[in-house]
């Protein structure tokens, strides 16, 4: 192939691609790479919810803390944004009998998880930050009955999930929706949502409540000094403006002492 037509072709490719990746589209050109991914279900989170943030940090310590950690925070450091005492804090939220002091910790032992579960699973301090809260929300409503995986169920989200249907009792038993698409550039079948097959011991209302409440406290843990933030930065923004207005101020009381040569300043030899 002629280098210039060889040149030429890898530049359309590439805008092909680079097109595709800001519309949002897979390229169908690349071969091994296409996957379909599932709708997300949207949620908004509100930080300011010390109701929603309580539900969650209490559903996180019964479900979740048995196997989980959140060791990037503190059992004190909940206090304050759940509006909540120390003491409560320990009554309510501390199921392993840690000191206040100490970090958010699983009761079990890394080794003992990797033994029963083949992996020890993940820190969710950081987890609000490495997927969005659209995700999390989604993830932990779409467990799917799967006879082929170890554990029973599956993720629409999440394929092949190695963390069990903690929910099921809860929420009831779901059936994927499948459609055709793609997994890693292979046509096959793919969940793209569930339908219940069962009842829980919630109602469909109540489980979503509590499915937000725990996104919100997991998206607190991963950003705590998001309010914070978004409390000094407009005192911030003040302060930048008014720094603005006096250097312009000072800037103008130095250039009324200078004499200015004739003719006029330099700019005004650059516009002639």
């Amino acid at each position: 192939m002629h280098p210039v037509i060889s040149t030429t072709t890898r530049l359309l490719a590439a805008s092909a691609a680079l097109l595709a990746a800001v519309s949002g589209t897979a390229p169908v050109c690349v071969a091994g790479t296409q996957t379909t991914k599932p709708p997300l279900k949207h949620m908004q989170v509100n930080l300011n919810d010390r109701a929603a943030l309580r539900n969650g940090a209490m559903f996180f310590m019964e479900r979740c803390i048995s196997c989980h950690s959140a060791q990037g925070t503190r059992f004190m450091e909940l206090a304050k944004p759940l509006g909540l005492t120390p003491k409560q804090v320990n009554k309510y939220l501390n199921p392993t009998q840690r000191r206040v002091q100490e970090t958010v910790e699983s009761s079990m032992p890394g080794t003992l998880a990797k033994q029963f579960l083949g992996k020890a699973p993940p820190d969710l301090t950081v987890i609000a930050r490495r997927r969005s809260a659209d995700w999390l929300y989604t993830y932990l409503t779409s467990f799917y009955l799967d006879p082929s995986r170890p554990t029973g169920v599956n993720n629409v989200v999440f394929y092949k999930v190695a963390m069990p249907d903690v929910f099921a009792g809860l929420q009831g038993l779901q059936a994927p929706v499948m459609k055709s698409g793609y997994r890693f550039g292979k046509p096959t079948k793919v969940a793209v949502g569930v339908h219940s097959l069962t009842h829980g011991t919630m109602s469909a209302g109540q489980f979503d409540t509590m499915v937000r409440d725990i996104v919100t406290f997991l998206y607190y843990v991963g950003h705590p000094h998001q309010q914070e933030r978004h409390a000094i930065g407009r005192w911030i923004l003040g302060l930048l403006g008014l720094l603005t207005v006096l250097s312009f101020l000072l800037y103008k009381g130095y250039w009324r002492r200078v004499v200015p040569p004739q003719g006029g300043r330099w700019w005004r030899y650059w516009r002639k």
